[in-house]
């Protein structure tokens, strides 16, 4: 929590390339342009690695292809093979001859002194634009530097400027491809940290983070930001700001300068409503005690081994208990730590309702136990690469599975097992179990598939609506404990017949799956994540009461409408 509040700031930066463009468009020049965004939140600048093309189109430099060349001056000598580039301003191409490991050959044509190269090099990294630089810096702006790889390049990362971050382009880090120029680009980094680039892997970043630490960074796709409004883009980057730990939000603008207004001025409005300060993010380390971590330990291995213990029959529950103990530990490549905090993840959600069930009263019981669950997931899993969201947790999707498990083998009466196996496969199914397991099968599919930020099941306009409403407000609870502690209320203590208390009681089990399952995101803040749990609970003890009031009376008025038997 301390290293997390110390965090609440974030940098506003605009991709420059896209500003220029937009700046073109209406005549304006992008440096005033940026002033006025500057008013509106905008705090910092991404400047891209100039090319040789760069250079050219800022008419430093000529360059065309030979096969032009030699259709429009016939028999001057130029190679149609060749591509050849000459100087417009003194000095302005000089060190390209020996910052590739291609080289280009000095010839003279019609008085004219050419580089003649064999490839294309228009797309050759060429450094910063040191003057433009310079400027911004002084003017205060935050600097994102965001450099090209092209293994041509003998000494990558020599002229980098220096700047607070820097954000690699595609998929590698420059000199990744060989070792040497991976470690020259580690050491040349030093007073720089790399931005993480929300869902893009970068092969080489780990080594660059482990050495430098990192930031977080947020964008979107300027294709699907030109297919939401700008409030929609603003509370996107709000989210991820406050909820999901990003300290660099990267914009892009509108096609038009009202829009990116707009967009700019949402995005403030709802970072300061959720205390997010706009400023130059300082990055700390992210430091655990192993010792409170190996104590830590005895929790879930606890938790554990009450929850085998705690079955009709023992013996197969310490069996199940053991084999979900070697899953868990091998799903985490058998590392402790994040192993046994997959333990407590999938154990403490079942163990109060695999204990008690007797009436709604035992709702707070495993509520108790699931939030003491939270603190071995948080002091377990937490470290300074799953907090940068590096190491993600591994066995999401059995959290809220394993528990279901867990719960539903309880039902198991205390008798030979063989014999109950043989009882279930005779029992006959009527027309209504077959549509209450249906409906039920369902629900359960509908809640697993909803996780994630890239849910599997879509959601309405109106509920996309209300979402966005609540995340910009409030942190948003969780659909599952929305859904989950009712059910779970009505199956304690709704007086239903046969196995609905059952099955409700296991819809309950995801809400409390749920809970631990929102603390094993560790990029989000620890108390966001407590936030959107205790509102959770709030909402879901309410509508479980409500709900619960509601069935009782169905109940006897459905008791009153029973015909009364005819007195002899």
């Amino acid at each position: 929590m301390s290293y997390e509040q110390q965090s609440r700031t974030a940098a506003l930066v605009m991709d420059y390339p896209a500003l220029v463009t937009q700046a073109q468009r209406y005549g304006e020049d992008p440096l005033a342009l940026l002033e006025r965004y500057r008013k509106l939140g905008v705090n910092g600048v991404a400047l891209y690695e100039n090319t040789v093309g760069s250079r050219q189109q800022a008419g430093l430099i000529y360059l065309r292809s030979g096969a032009e060349l030699a259709a429009e001056n016939p028999g001057a000598g130029f190679d149609g093979r060749l591509t050849y580039l000459r100087e417009l301003v003194p000095g302005a191409a000089a060190d390209l001859l020996t910052r590739y490991s291609i080289k280009p050959e000095l010839v003279n044509i019609a008085g004219q002194t050419y580089q003649a190269w064999t490839t294309d090099p228009q797309y050759l990294p060429a450094g910063p634009d040191t003057k433009l630089v310079q400027r911004l810096q002084q003017a205060g702006y935050v600097l994102v530097y965001r450099p090209y790889d092209d293994p041509a390049v003998l000494e990558p990362a020599a002229d980098w400027p220096q700047v607070p971050f820097v954000a690699f382009n595609g998929t590698e880090v420059p000199g990744v491809r060989v070792d040497s120029r991976l470690e020259l680009v580690n050491q040349r980094l030093e007073g720089r940290v790399p931005a993480l680039i929300e869902a893009t892997e970068q092969r080489g970043l780990d080594e660059l983070v482990a050495r430098h630490g990192a930031v977080r960074m947020f964008s979107l796709n300027p294709a699907w930001q030109e297919r939401l409004l700008p409030e929609e883009v603003a509370s996107k980057y709000a989210l991820a700001a406050s909820e999901r730990s990003h300290r660099l939000l990267y914009f892009r603008p509108y096609p038009t300068t009202e829009e990116t207004e707009t967009m700019l001025a949402r995005t403030r409005e709802v970072l300061q409503a959720k205390q997010v300060t706009i400023g130059t993010p300082e990055v700390r380390p992210f430091q655990t005690n192993l010792t409170w971590q190996a104590l830590a330990a005895l929790g879930p291995l606890a938790a554990l081994l009450l929850l085998g213990l705690s079955y009709p029959l023992p013996r197969v529950g310490l069996l199940v208990a053991a084999l979900a103990g070697l899953g868990a530990l091998a799903l985490n490549g058998f590392q402790p730590l994040p192993g046994l905090a997959l333990i407590a993840a999938i154990t403490f959600p079942a163990l109060g309702f695999v204990l008690r069930r007797s009436g709604p009263a035992d709702w707070l019981v495993a509520t108790g136990l699931s939030l003491a669950g939270v603190l071995f997931v948080s002091a377990l899993g937490a470290n300074a690469q799953s907090v940068l969201g590096l190491e993600p947790f591994r066995g999401v999707g059995l959290t809220l599975l394993a528990p279901l498990a867990f719960v539903a083998l309880s039902f198991l009466p205390r008798q030979d097992i063989r014999k109950t196996a043989a009882d279930l496969y005779r029992r006959p199914l009527t027309t209504g179990d077959v549509m209450i397991l249906g409906v039920a099968l369902v629900a359960f599919a509908v809640m697993f598939l909803r996780r994630g930020n890239t849910s599997s099941v879509g959601v309405s306009d109106a509920e996309a609506r209300i979402r966005q409403e609540l995340q910009d407000s409030i942190v948003r609870p969780r659909f599952k404990e929305l859904a989950g502690h009712p059910l779970a209320l009505l199956g304690l203590g709704g007086g239903l017949p046969g196995y609905l208390p059952g099955l409700l009681l296991l819809g309950g089990v995801m809400g409390q799956a749920s809970i631990l399952n929102t603390f094993s995101h560790f990029h989000t803040p620890l108390l966001i994540s407590a936030a959107r749990c205790f509102i959770g609970l709030a909402a879901g003890l309410v509508a479980g009461i409500l709900l619960l009031a509601a069935l009782r009376l169905a109940l006897r008025l459905w008791q009153g409408l029973r015909p009364v038997p005819e007195q002899a």
